[in-house]
């Protein structure tokens, strides 16, 4: 800028050289009119750079302005990536364990206990939807008692487990059956562990089918025992499980020993004890078989390999007979296998272990549909029909070392009921016997 002006005067200069005549005034005027030119060029220069430092300004600004656009647009999609996998998590890991189908006897009161059923930690902390014609939803279970004019009939029952909002994270749909029992006389011979080892549920449920119309059974056993007065026939052990009964326990044969092979039979079972056949097997194990944190199963490995040698086994020996598995009911939830267990224990995590009898009823469910059993064994869900927030022996704890308030803390190992939750069981033995195989 200065160079042009410069320039300017020069030829100014020289036009006043050239002129010759000029005088000493207009010289002056003329300096001053090129002193002010001069001014307003400088003006005009000062003014372009400030243009230029504003405009490098607004162009930095806008880089800026770009550059938190973006970094905002990515830190929304990782935010929004974050919420669908929040969101998978939570739908993976609240799972519905109900069985295909349950049993309901005409005047009998029928629960289902969401706790029982639904895998989460606290399941209560769900809004949890029915949808159904018949039954109420309350707090902690679903209940219907249906009338003799529902006999014959299906009813279909479906349990969302769902958000705040309504939207459902897990879903399953039940068949309730109510039936007019028609069993005919059957031999049975019911097989179990601890859970059966005082004869409770067995007697209990037979009690209760003979008291409500239902036609006389013949129970076989070389145990005897039962709830109050009752006493009936079974084969129930504490400690034992499916392995025990294929090959014994410690020094203790299996009560189906063969005395010709190696394995087992229940054609000896019945000669030797005078029996003339075993119309059906009701099989309640094994919690002393599937002890792990959140374990899984498979048809491939223990129990279920004893579990298939015992089955198969009945099956060849009587091959018109049918079987019941009796899921397992769920472990106390007041902390009675922590109570019981050391943490070094797998089975002193409570709620490891309750995904796990989870996950070991389900498999007593598939494999009661594998195609070459489906026609002769059948799979009864005890756990869902089964209180264990209250049916589970307690004692009162003091909260803290310092305080006199109690709570109700769960004992007996965690597993073994009350004898409310002996009967419970015994319960659904009874809706099992009402229905029957007809």
């Amino acid at each position: 800028m200065k160079k042009m002006i410069g320039i300017l005067i020069g030829f100014v200069c020289v036009v006043v050289l050239l002129s010759g005549c000029s005088s000493p005034s207009s010289v002056s005027a003329l300096e001053k009119k090129i002193q002010d030119l001069e001014n307003q060029m400088m003006d005009l220069e000062t003014q372009l750079i400030d243009s230029d430092i504003k405009l490098t300004d607004y162009q930095n600004r806008i880089a800026v302005l770009e550059g938190l656009r973006f970094s905002t647009n990515y830190h929304i999609s990782q935010l929004e990536t974050k919420v669908t996998a929040l969101e998978d998590i939570t739908a993976s890991q609240v799972s519905l364990y109900l069985a295909p189908e349950y049993y309901l006897v005409p005047g009998e009161t029928f629960q289902l206990f969401y706790r029982s059923f639904i895998q989460a930690v606290d399941p209560y902390r769900y809004y949890i939807r029915l949808t159904g014609t018949v039954g109420h939803g309350y707090n902690r279970y679903y209940e219907w008692t249906p009338e003799n004019t529902n006999q014959g009939k299906d009813y279909s029952l479906q349990i969302d487990v769902c958000t705040d909002d309504g939207e459902a994270l897990a879903s399953a749909t039940t068949v309730l059956k109510v039936r007019k029992t028609t069993s005919t006389s059957k031999r049975i011979l019911c097989i179990g562990d601890s859970l059966t080892a005082n004869g409770y549920w067995v007697s209990h449920g037979y009690d209760q089918y003979i008291a409500n119309g239902g036609v006389a059974h013949t129970f076989l056993g070389t145990i005897q025992g039962g709830y109050q007065s009752s006493t009936i026939h079974y084969e129930g052990r504490g400690g034992w499980q499916w392995s025990s009964y294929i090959g014994g326990y410690d020094t203790t044969d299996s009560p189906f020993k063969a005395a010709t092979t190696s394995g087992i039979s229940f054609l000896e079972y019945c000669t030797h004890n005078g029996y003339s056949g075993i119309d059906e097997l009701y099989i309640l194990m094994s919690w002393n078989g599937i002890g792990g944190r959140f374990r899984t199963f498979s048809m491939n490995s223990e129990p279920f390999l004893s579990a298939k040698k015992l089955i198969d086994q009945y099956h060849t020996d009587f091959p018109n007979g049918k079987i019941t598995l009796l899921g397992v009911p769920q472990p106390s939830v007041a902390s009675g296998l922590g109570s019981y267990y050391t943490i070094n224990s797998s089975y002193g995590d409570n709620y490891g272990q309750f995904v796990s009898a989870l996950h070991y009823n389900a498999q007593l469910l598939a494999f009661s549909k594998m195609e070459e059993y489906q026609s002769f064994v059948r799979y009864i869900d005890v756990a869902s029909q089964f209180d264990s927030e209250y049916n589970m022996p307690t004692i009162s704890k003091p909260v803290n070392t310092e305080s006199s308030v109690t709570e109700s803390i769960g004992t007996s190992m965690g597993m073994h009921p009350s004898t409310d939750g002996y009967l419970q069981i015994g319960n659904v033995f009874y809706r099992a016997l009402w229905q029957g195989w007809n």
